[in-house]
């Protein structure tokens, strides 16, 4: 008799079954359709399996490969249908779109996809009101993601809109291909013009769910700044990660010393300094920034189209809110 779906995946999505003598030889997308039916359905595994997501023996696969027993079968699937992402109106500023993908300017104060004690107004509910076809590309639960942003950070955000697309863009990402320019205000004035970051990051070891420069143990993480502007108390850079880390930018940046402004996360002691020039300012009677967020926005994005190969790239313009922070600097200096 089969296990039910909760027998091989687990709260967080991630599933991990080993193959019995009696599914000996099976096609593993039947297998899985069969084993996690009716809250996965069969066509979104393949979905994953032809992406990567799912692996035989730590082996990326083909949803015909033949599985043998005793082999493990493993990988990130997401939450079962009762839990699945529905469509929201919502104002979204699309930037491009094409039968491939979708490039929305991404809002500040908005999350990507459903998540631990978010299931609604997220970029995702937004995305599966206009374009439907979504709901089907990819993980079920973050249909048509291929990176992400966090919540506070706005700009260029890409989406697939058909598995082809997905499993094209989620290559480039991987292998590094896809180039991103970030614009930020950082709190100081940096010294050098550009410079390449070289630290690895890795768990903060006194704060859970924050990232730090690690010594050991931790994954390697390649950012290159450039100095686009010093204004007064601030510097405005342009940052390229080249690596793909969580909070990568955000905390290369504090590591120099020249933490994000507003960044409520990282830099306790610059964004102290941050708060004392508001002060300053508003005892002076002098217009204060309209900044509530980190000043942080991915400005450019450049990949291999899915459909035609073409290098191509896709702008959002600065916020007006970071630009008004800019504007309120050049003012203090």
């Amino acid at each position: 008799m089969d296990q039910p779906a909760s027998t091989h995946v687990d709260t967080a999505g991630k599933l991990r079954l080993v193959v019995e003598e009696a599914d000996a030889g099976s096609r593993l997308d039947r297998l899985l359709g069969r084993l996690l039916s009716p809250a996965f359905s069969r066509s979104w595994l393949s979905a994953l399996i032809e992406q990567g997501s799912i692996s035989v023996d730590g082996r990326t696969v083909r949803t015909s490969h033949r599985v043998n027993p005793g082999q493990v079968v493993e990988g990130e699937i997401g939450h079962p249908a009762e839990t699945l992402p529905g469509p929201e109106p919502m104002d979204l500023a699309i930037l491009h779109e094409d039968d491939a993908l979708v490039v929305v300017d991404k809002p500040v104060d908005v999350v990507i996809h459903p998540g631990t004690g978010k299931r609604s107004g997220t970029l995702v509910n937004g995305l599966l009101d206009r374009y439907p076809e979504i709901g089907r590309v990819g993980r079920a639960d973050r249909p048509g993601i291929v990176h992400r942003l966090d919540r506070d950070t706005t700009g260029v955000m890409v989406v697939a809109r058909s598995n082809d697309a997905a499993k094209s863009l989620v290559n480039q990402f991987k292998r590094r291909t896809v180039s991103k320019e970030y614009a930020a205000v950082v709190w100081g004035e940096m010294p050098f013009d550009s410079d390449w970051i070289e630290l690895p990051l890795g768990s903060h070891p006194r704060k859970q769910g924050l990232r730090a420069v690690v010594t050991e143990g931790g994954q390697a993480a390649s950012s290159f700044y450039k100095v686009r502007e010093r204004v007064g108390a601030m510097t405005y850079v342009e940052v390229s990660p080249r690596t793909g880390r969580t909070h990568q930018i955000r905390v290369h940046l504090e590591h120099l010393g020249f933490p994000i402004v507003k960044d409520s996360q990282y830099g306790k002691d610059a964004q102290a300094s941050y708060a004392h020039w508001l002060e300053e300012r508003r005892r002076a009677d002098k217009r204060l920034p309209i900044i509530a967020r980190q000043a942080l926005h991915a400005h450019r994005l450049t990949l291999d189209h899915p459909l035609t190969g073409e290098r191509v790239t896709y702008e959002a313009p600065l916020p007006a809110d970071m630009a008004d922070l800019i504007e309120v600097a050049r003012e203090s200096a």
